[in-house]
């Protein structure tokens, strides 16, 4: 058995996923995933796109149940899978179990579905199983390769005010700018659609980050000081962005019994 063999995986010629956190780990030479992450059972990946549901950050009730939720630590049902020369399509499923419900009391399916070809496309759909409405966030916590991200200019947020998570949440305007990168960021881009695009000076290469039925963008790079005290991370922190679809905080879902929503993202090289 290879290292995280026993996690569960979908391959494809140039896509990889983990049932566990139905966790995207490579597509193309894209993603960035840390040579340190931990395969073990109930540990979160570093790298490649966790998927961050029923919450975003520190568990919002402070009752100690986990940064982030519960999806990318748990296993996921792989539904449907095909592969072949013209690319993958694979379907994965989580649905309420006594795990969740431990730390999360809603009837719920949720829904991955991943297509690589040309350009990569994941979707998560959540449904309400339930008989009364509730209230989720959720984020593909995308890391994106990059080859020195203090040679990098991410654009298309320049119009969107933000969250300054480092600031103590502060709100901030819009910039006006496209955004370079010269130390620590962790900014929640608010009420915005739009499609991000990151120049990239060192790989000579761009990204187009284009994504649908998400209303906040989040932006994170750890700098040195924070990634050192990521024992998973360490000295590889310029060698990735995180530019997040998401919904979290004022752009939370309030999700109707039966009703679905879908958030999706797609990445393209040009």
């Amino acid at each position: 058995m290879t290292v995280g063999e026993g996690l569960g995986w979908e391959r494809g010629r140039e896509l990889e996923l983990c049932l566990q956190g139905a966790h995207v780990t490579r597509w193309r030479d894209v993603l960035f995933l840390s040579s340190r992450s931990r395969f073990e059972p109930g540990v979160a990946i570093r790298g490649g796109i966790p998927v961050i549901f029923p919450w975003f950050g520190d568990d919002p009730l402070q009752q100690g149940r986990g940064a982030h939720g519960f999806a990318r630590r748990l296993p996921w049902r792989c539904v449907d899978a095909q592969h072949g020369a013209s690319g993958s399509r694979v379907t994965l499923e989580l649905t309420e179990s006594d795990a969740t419900r431990a730390v999360w009391p809603e009837s719920f399916r949720a829904r991955l579905e991943v297509r690589a070809a040309e350009r990569l496309e994941v979707a998560l759909e959540v449904q309400n199983l339930g008989r009364e409405a509730f209230r989720f966030e959720a984020a593909l916590h995308t890391y994106l390769r990059v080859g020195d991200v203090s040679r990098v200019r991410l654009s298309g947020l320049e119009g969107a005010r933000y969250l300054d998570k480092l600031a103590g949440f502060a709100e901030r305007p819009a910039t006006g700018a496209p955004l370079t990168f010269t130390g620590p960021i962790d900014r929640v881009y608010l009420d915005t659609d739009a499609t991000c695009v990151l120049d990239d000076a060192a790989l000579g290469r761009t990204l187009v980050v284009e994504k649908q039925g998400s209303r906040s963008t989040v932006v994170w790079s750890t700098w040195a000081e924070a990634a050192a005290k990521l024992a998973d991370l360490g000295d590889e922190w310029p060698r990735f962005l995180c530019v997040e679809t998401a919904n979290v905080g004022t752009s939370a879902v309030e999700l109707a019994p039966g009703a679905s929503h879908r958030m999706s993202v797609a990445l393209a090289v040009r």
